[in-house]
């Protein structure tokens, strides 16, 4: 049966953020209600929140996922519970227009906010306390977006760009921009580059350190972008535009890589960056897998970025799991499946040479039959032995990515809508 209240909410929502173990989602909503979600049960997590008077703006977790901040138009900020979803202390009310923006520093007690008056306040969690205090230049059209750290916050205009460090107040970087209108915007990962949905349907890619246009745009799609964000391992930018389509594009070659995705948004990159999550027409939580990015053909098997796959006795298959990559970032299911496949073995560092003593060797014998090198395969990505397609055969998987991520079970990975061809062909 479905769920009343989801439905109602799905067209509305506005906003969301992953948590930094990205098992969980919160969705903000135009009437100012506060949902989280379990990614991988798709349930609800608790009852949905009547967080806001008014549109929730910006919702975004803090750095040990603890806690989960929402900003509204009703000129309020609400700090809630990760799990329970209750109210931690009374709404902070210190903004005198409507709260645009919202976010973290890295010891998850102190906040930064941005209202549209161009104020920027720095407080603590626990007291509502108002550390600093700064107002930057805004218009009717401005956009902004926090790093991660909270520690930058980037404003674009019709001008142009400015970044301005939240600890000392000073503006670091400005960049003037002429052309389309930019629509949506999405920073990276270490804030250093940001790309930009403009209004001629294009993705512009910029760098901040030295203010410069990346060339050529990302292109492919034929409207008007509404969504766009960056990778979190910074390989990958997708967007949503206005016809309801999910593109990925890779940011070393530019291309629009194969496969789409239906959904109207909003969208937010896993922790692992190996999938994309987003509200489903229900009004829960949907993923999409990321598109492999294609690698050069000098790339070797140990040039790729260390994987992650999880070692368990399973009728006489042993698996690695030597290579730390994100644990975190992988689904409650994996430890779910441990649970009933045995206890973990312990890694060693000669299991570890030794698993890839046999899959160097495997690749040597494959280049000597094909006389090809192997790593020009579309996915270049050796998995444990335990997922071989036959006997003796190296499994070269496209369903694996870097850091390991376990795509929630419930998740299709079939393209819902054909892709944009004019940037896909072979």
């Amino acid at each position: 049966m479905s769920d009343p209240y989801a439905d109602d909410v799905h067209d509305n929502l506005t906003s969301l953020s992953i948590s930094p173990s990205g098992q969980q989602v919160a969705f903000g909503a135009i009437d100012g209600t506060l949902t989280l979600w379990d990614i991988n049960r798709r349930r609800r997590i608790c009852a949905p929140v009547m967080a806001h008077q008014s549109i929730i703006n910006y919702v975004c977790y803090s750095a040990d996922g603890r806690l989960i901040a929402s900003a509204s138009d009703d000129e309020t900020i609400g700090l809630w519970d990760a799990i329970t979803g209750q109210s931690l202390q009374s709404m902070f009310t210190s903004h005198a227009d409507g709260v645009l923006i919202v976010g973290f520093m890295t010891d998850s007690m102190t906040v930064v906010s941005l209202s549209r008056d161009g104020v920027i306040l720095v407080w603590k969690a626990t007291t509502g306390e108002v550390e600093q205090q700064f107002r930057i230049s805004l218009d009717a059209h401005s956009l902004a977006t926090l790093s991660n750290d909270g520690e930058r916050l980037l404003a674009a205009h019709r001008g142009g760009i400015a970044v301005w460090n939240t600890i000392t107040m000073e503006s670091i970087v400005t960049v003037s921009l002429e052309g389309p209108a930019i629509l949506c915007m999405g920073l990276s990962n270490d804030a250093a580059k940001v790309a930009l949905g403009m209004a001629d349907n294009s993705i512009r890619l910029w760098d901040l350190e030295n203010g410069e246009a990346h060339s050529p745009h990302l292109e492919g799609s034929t409207e008007l972008p509404l969504y766009v964000a960056w990778s979190p391992d910074g390989r990958t930018v997708s967007s949503v535009a206005q016809d309801a389509t999910l593109r990925v594009w890779s940011v070393e070659s530019r291309q629009c890589m194969p496969g789409s995705h239906r959904t109207m948004g909003p969208i937010a990159y896993s922790p692992g960056s190996s999938f994309i999550v987003f509200p489903n027409d229900d009004g829960s939580p949907d993923t999409w897998q990321v598109p492999q990015t294609p690698h050069h053909s000098s790339t070797y098997l140990l040039d790729l970025p260390a994987i992650t796959v999880s070692m368990h006795r399973t009728a006489g298959v042993m698996e690695s799991d030597a290579f730390g990559g994100t644990s975190a970032d992988i689904p409650a299911m994996s430890a779910q499946r441990a649970q009933h496949q045995g206890p973990p073995v312990r890694n060693t560092q000669s299991k570890t040479k030794a698993f890839f003593s046999r899959i160097l060797r495997r690749l040597s014998a494959h280049r000597k039959e094909s006389g090809e090198v192997a790593t020009r395969c579309e996915h270049p990505v050796a998995v444990a032995p335990g997922t071989r397609r036959g006997p003796g055969a190296l499994d070269v998987a496209s369903g694996v990515n870097e850091e390991s991520e376990v795509l929630p079970r419930h998740t299709s990975i079939e393209s819902a809508v054909p892709g944009c061809s004019p940037c896909c062909r072979g």
